[in-house]
């Protein structure tokens, strides 16, 4: 079958993998190359800019979640926690960029290392987020 001929679930499927890819591949990269400063902005934003395609491709499943949190009895749910989990990641991703753009343009370096912290909670959850998909990661798919 060639590129030309594949059927459109086919296409997202790949797609949705070469985000998965991606989103590792900025994360290795950003830790691999934060001595060097500009490399390590750049796969940061890479990395951001894929969350966002990775979030995109999955909006009715993320939305679901995002209602979920509001119902506090539905969180201890298998449900609910996931959705409870995706939160967590949102909140960690925006602190960890957050606090890099602060790092990059305080005036002075600040005395708690924010960006350094995040940036070990976002690599331990991520690596976390990953092996327990990773069976998952090939074969999921955009409805």
């Amino acid at each position: 079958m060639t590129s030309l001929t594949r059927s459109p679930t086919s296409r997202r499927s790949t797609l949705r993998w070469l985000v998965h890819v991606g989103l590792i591949a900025s994360t290795i990269t950003s830790l691999v190359l934060e001595p060097v400063l500009s490399l390590h902005i750049a796969f940061g934003v890479v990395f951001v800019v894929l969350v966002g395609c990775h979030l995109v491709q999955r909006r009715r499943i993320s939305t679901r979640m995002a209602i979920r949190l509001l119902h506090v009895r539905k969180l201890l749910e298998p449900a609910g926690r996931l959705a409870l989990a995706d939160g967590l990641l949102f909140i960690i991703s925006s602190a960890m960029l957050f606090s890099g753009f602060w790092d990059l343009w305080a005036p002075h370096h600040t005395k708690i290392r924010w960006h350094a912290i995040t940036g070990v909670v976002l690599t331990l959850y991520l690596a976390v987020h990953t092996i327990r998909r990773w069976r998952r990661l090939r074969f999921s798919q955009i409805r």
